[in-house]
């Protein structure tokens, strides 16, 4: 068995990779191995190939017309279970907020996510919905970046979240990737919609870390065809320069390609 694909189990983000050998296509209800014992998933990707030392677990089979109906009535439990959550949970004075809810295929267990701005003894919330519900209960407290992931947006490109289209993983992102692109270091322009840097920050870096090395700093002296100037900014998409020189009283402008310039320290 050598395919993988991505599965959300209980049709919820993130998706998880199972190993496979049945012929699936995106949008299948399936049936998973786990920790919990078999659990439903919608496959998210199209299969593909797996390394030989990876290992994951395995999908039981695709649902069949028994299964479907089982997990139909899985989704109006797991509704139910998302609103007495909710409920108990406000009674309790607890601050949290309950994101999704999906039940094992045999209905014995609800998986309940949240999200909350700090910790939650939840202790005694697990005991009344254990109750309440008659299943055993998990509870999951997720990111703000996973958050979004769940719950969907629409970023300050004019586009569905990457996190929320395609992105199964996150990446780690820092602010020196921001610095890197000379972006504004304002919040409001390299946060997210979960109010975490935008992932698409670390899409392009290596790029601006490699144009870093070989373009002047601002304020080095530069030769150019025209003669030595002194930098003044980069275009590191274009790989331009712009640069100025100073004679006397006089001042010009000029913009060269990378090629064309000189410069200590700066790498070809």
């Amino acid at each position: 068995m050598n395919k993988v694909v991505s599965i959300k189990i209980g049709d919820i983000n993130p998706a998880q990779k199972f190993a496979t050998d049945l012929e699936l296509n995106v949008g299948d209800i399936v049936i998973t191995e786990s920790p919990n014992g078999a659990e439903w998933g919608v496959v998210a990707t199209p299969v593909g190939d797996c390394g030989k030392t990876d290992k994951f677990a395995n999908i039981i089979r695709v649902a069949n017309s028994t299964d479907e109906k089982v997990i139909e009535k899985l989704k109006l439990d797991a509704k139910t279970a998302l609103r007495v959550s909710q409920e108990k949970a406000e009674t309790g004075k607890l601050d949290m907020k309950f994101l999704s809810a999906y039940y094992t295929l045999d209905g014995g267990k609800v998986i309940l996510q949240f999200s909350s701005p700090g910790r939650i003894d939840f202790r005694e919330l697990v005991r009344d919905l254990a109750f309440a519900l008659k299943a055993r209960i998990e509870l999951r407290q997720i990111g703000a970046r996973d958050e979004v992931k769940l719950a969907g947006a629409m970023g300050p490109c004019g586009q569905v979240c990457c996190c929320v289209r395609y992105k199964e993983d996150f990446e780690n992102v820092t602010i020196k990737m921001a610095k890197n692109q000379n972006l504004s270091l304002n919040p409001q322009k390299i946060n997210g919609m979960c109010g975490r840097l935008l992932c698409c920050l670390a899409y392009e870096n290596a790029h601006y870390v490699e144009m870093g090395e070989k373009m002047p700093k601002y304020g080095q002296e530069v030769n150019t065809p025209d003669g030595k100037g002194i930098a003044q900014g980069n275009n590191m998409l274009t790989e331009k320069v712009n640069v100025k020189f100073q004679s006397g009283d006089t001042t010009k402008y000029g913009t060269y390609k990378l090629c064309d310039i000189n410069c200590k320290g700066c790498k070809k």
